[in-house]
């Protein structure tokens, strides 16, 4: 069992009304929202270490935008 950790960030406002918005859309809370764009972020970067890329697509083939920075 994984115990949990309380950290704290300073965002713009803008993003805390995204995030804010987002949750009520998927009916979960903020905190869920940023756990699982963590989780994300993290894969991402683990993916990268591996030379794959991370994007978006329309055709499952190629992507139409990639992600980077990550």
């Amino acid at each position: 069992m994984s115990t949990t950790v309380r950290k704290q960030l300073i965002i713009p406002s803008e993003i805390d009304r995204e995030i804010t918005n987002l949750a009520e859309l998927k009916a979960t809370s903020a905190s869920e929202i940023m756990r699982r764009a963590i989780t994300l972020y993290l894969r991402a970067a683990e993916m990268e270490r591996e030379g794959l890329a991370l994007g978006f697509s329309r055709d499952k083939s190629k992507l139409d935008t990639q992600v980077v920075g990550i």
